[in-house]
């Protein structure tokens, strides 16, 4: 697509500074990887999607995805053939049947200048979201590795690292969990959440803090750690393949314990 259309210097601070960088744009794990191999990001530069493998992280400060670069005015791997397909096509997309002049999100000016090429791109996307949700697919199920396993009551490393994080929260803090790249972590609640109580109630019920104190609880105890992550192990992924991966790989308690397969 980058010689089957022509349009106006992105790079020119006068005429844009990045408009179309302030979107999320997803990507698969094979592209991801080759990000981090070239020195263009690292594993916290992604998050789960629930459309390809992973997301570009979207800078919160700057409204922009990280890729984006101040001193370039400009995508950082622009020129490095490794772009996400989806920045090429725009704004002109694959065709201009009506022949309307195209504008980006700040200027006129843009045309498809080479029709077959950009035909052919159009099948490559195709092809390339195919192989990209098959792939995403295979991560889903990559999600128990992720976890990690309880093999004879010992914890393995990715299921050592969760029950300890869990062993440092507070109850009313805990709001679910969060895919990484090769391990799960904890998602923590927006003020106070209640929905550790339920858990509790269920697996702990004499515990002294559940009557009336459960906010002044000041950490996940032991067995309540070890049976959050038996719940997990027993029905995170069939959550997943039952109602999909959730946006940026989130799992918030308030879904997990109320899917109707944990309350049957």
């Amino acid at each position: 697509m980058k010689s089957a259309i022509q349009g106006p210097n992105c790079t020119d601070p006068s005429i844009c500074k990045g408009e179309c960088c302030s979107i999320k744009i997803d990507v698969p794990k094979v592209l991801a990887e080759e990000y981090i191999k070239r020195g263009y990001a690292e594993k916290s530069d992604f998050t789960r999607s629930n459309i390809f493998s992973f997301q570009l992280r979207f800078n919160e400060d700057t409204g922009k995805c990280f890729l984006f670069d101040e001193v370039l005015n400009g995508c950082s791997v622009h020129d490095s053939g490794i772009k996400p397909p989806q920045c090429w096509i725009y704004p002109t997309d694959f065709s201009n049947p009506s022949k309307n002049e195209i504008s980006c999100k700040k200027i006129s000016g843009w045309e498809i200048i080479d029709y077959p090429k950009a035909k052919k791109a159009e099948k490559l996307l195709k092809q390339y979201v195919f192989l990209c949700q098959v792939e995403a697919k295979k991560e889903s199920k990559g999600i128990s590795k992720r976890l990690g396993y309880l093999v004879n009551g010992i914890l393995s490393k990715n299921t050592g690292l969760l029950h300890k994080e869990l062993r440092n929260i507070a109850p009313k803090n805990l709001g679910g969990f969060k895919d990484q790249w090769d391990h799960l972590d904890l998602l923590s609640a927006e003020g106070l959440s209640l929905q550790m109580k339920k858990f509790c109630v269920k697996h702990n019920s004499s515990c002294h803090f559940l009557v009336d104190n459960f906010i002044n609880c000041g950490e996940i105890c032991n067995e309540i750690a070890y049976k959050l992550v038996d719940f997990l192990q027993s029905y995170l992924y069939t959550y997943i393949k039952m109602e999909g991966p959730d946006v940026e790989g989130h799992y918030p308690l308030y879904k997990l314990l109320n899917y109707k397969m944990f309350n049957s």
